[in-house]
């Protein structure tokens, strides 16, 4: 049989590593050896469904299995539409998470013969091993019963056997855990699922080793709770400091298991931590079944910032029982620990997590299909929700795109603005601002709220600071853009002492 596994990517990225159909096939040449030829093929959602299906006729497969996510679900369907009118003799079945929320309206909506929801490797196998055997195709979903795979060790590992050839990506998802402790209610990642099962240190230790040989870039961790267990996360941190120190990593953490050893090991390799805060306000967090200490929350935080460590966090906007000025309470709240980024997102309800199920109860309107957005909420209109995207998109274009980490509060103390007033501000001030680069951006936009709080004269040093961050790759005897007031030497040695203080800057220049 050939078989032809498809990962319909978001872009073609670091990221677009096809690591779910490479398991799948992975564990069939494992399980079924010398009965398939399976090729994996990459596509991207910038490609026609028409090109898509053009090149997967290509391959002559008998049979084809798409990785189906909310990201891709449209394209994919209208895909396998095309396919089938080609020719209706491919058998064509799918997984995925979007699959796993509602296998029943996929399969009875489409002309796919069969789904596979839930953990794919043990099921992909005895479907195929089904199908070998002459089951009926559109008997498949009838026969197979999904569960979580138990014992994680029993896969392959497809960078260990060279399925996927790490020297075709630009960087690696690398897979620890699966599962969740935690039952947040707008997550699909533990519904149905109790715990956290792990892949066994001695695989762990052998794809670090593997990554480090092949001069890997950067490695996304699969893990949503890597610190959960904080004796398993040290060991891996120690592992990677010792066997691969030149990787970049990218993790997602949660701050209530972080402590000061824990802080001074992600500090001492190459490493971005991701923390969900979703809201400041626990009035609005019980309502998606999460809680938060903010003492407790800032005092973890402040060791990964005195330890040096790179962090941002997660804010949602749109959640039930949230308004418009407690999500700003959630941004200030958020800035106040000092992020090297921070990402903002609407509310999304999952067909699948419970919020989807609770969503008519709590007034929760939202896009019935994906990406299922929020609409609105008796507490967070439409409007607040063009609001709270407009001040999102102006949060990420001035302190995420333009780096204003090192100075932004510098600026903001000078100014005496609360940053979710600042982002506001600058949205409005950006729709008749429009086409200039990131940097001109923040220099014209500090000055202006500079002059209206009457500290004119701060003007030259703040925007020497900014250009000075800003154009820092090319200051180093290079041309800039920028004429500057003081020398960038000077700034830096007064920024070096210590000197926070704007007007102390400007006196002391």
């Amino acid at each position: 049989m050939n078989l032809l596994l498809i990962s319909i990517h978001i872009e073609k990225s670091a990221r677009a590593v096809p690591l779910g159909t490479a398991m799948l096939a992975a564990n069939l040449e494992k399980e079924i050896p010398g009965k398939l030829q399976t090729n994996i093929l990459n596509l991207y959602l910038q490609q026609s469904a028409a090109e898509c299906a053009e090149i997967i006729m290509e391959y002559n497969s008998d049979c084809i299995g798409f990785s189906m996510y909310i990201w891709n679900r449209i394209l994919a369907l209208e895909v396998i539409n095309i396919i089938k009118e080609k020719n209706p003799k491919i058998i064509i079945f799918a997984g995925g998470s979007e699959v796993s929320a509602t296998p029943k309206n996929i399969l009875d909506s489409t002309p796919i013969d069969f789904v596979l929801p839930g953990e794919g490797e043990e099921i992909t196998v005895q479907a195929i091993t089904q199908l070998l055997n002459g089951s009926a195709p559109k008997k498949i979903s009838q026969i197979i019963t999904p569960s979580p795979i138990k014992n994680l060790s029993l896969l392959p590992s497809p960078y260990l056997n060279n399925i996927l050839k790490l020297e075709n990506y630009r960087g690696i998802l690398w897979e620890l855990s699966r599962g969740c402790p935690f039952k947040c209610d707008f997550c699909y990642e533990s519904r149905g699922t109790a715990g956290i099962r792990r892949f066994p240190m001695e695989r762990v230790k052998a794809e670090l080793t593997l990554f480090q040989k092949a001069k890997v870039k950067e490695v996304f961790v699969l893990d949503p709770t890597f610190n959960y267990n904080k004796k398993t996360a040290k060991e891996i941190l120690l592992l990677i400091r010792n066997i691969a120190p030149n990787i970049y990593f990218f993790f997602e953490v949660r701050a209530e298991f972080i402590d000061e050893e824990m802080a001074k090991l992600f500090a001492s390799i190459n490493a971005t931590l991701q923390i969900g805060i979703q809201s400041a306000s626990n009035e609005v967090l019980k309502n998606i079944n999460r809680t938060i200490n903010k003492d407790s929350f800032s005092y973890r935080i402040l060791s990964l910032h005195n330890a040096g460590a790179v962090y941002g966090f997660d804010l949602i906007y749109g959640l039930p029982g949230d308004t418009l000025e407690g999500f700003c309470k959630s941004i200030d709240f958020a800035m106040g620990l000092i992020p090297n980024h921070i990402d903002i997102f609407p509310l999304t309800v999952l067909p699948g997590t419970k919020l989807h199920d609770t969503a008519l109860s709590l007034g929760l309107q939202h896009e019935p299909n994906n990406p299922y957005r929020a609409i609105c909420t008796p507490e967070f209109s439409q409007e607040d929700m063009t609001r709270a995207e407009e001040i999102a998109e102006a949060c990420d274009l001035f302190y995420n795109q333009g780096k204003a980490v090192p100075w932004f509060d510098i600026i903001l103390t000078a100014i005496k603005l609360k940053p979710s007033k600042f982002f506001e501000q600058f949205a409005d001030w950006l729709t008749d601002n429009p086409h200039k680069s990131i940097i001109s951006h923040q220099i014209e936009f500090t000055a202006k709220q500079l002059r209206e709080s009457g500290k004119k004269k701060l003007i030259p040093i703040a925007s020497d600071i900014i250009a000075y961050f800003g154009y820092t790759e090319s200051i180093d005897g290079s041309d800039t853009p920028y004429n500057f007031n003081h020398h960038p030497d000077d700034i830096l040695d007064q920024l070096e002492a210590g000197i926070t203080n704007l007007k102390e800057l400007a006196d002391s220049l």
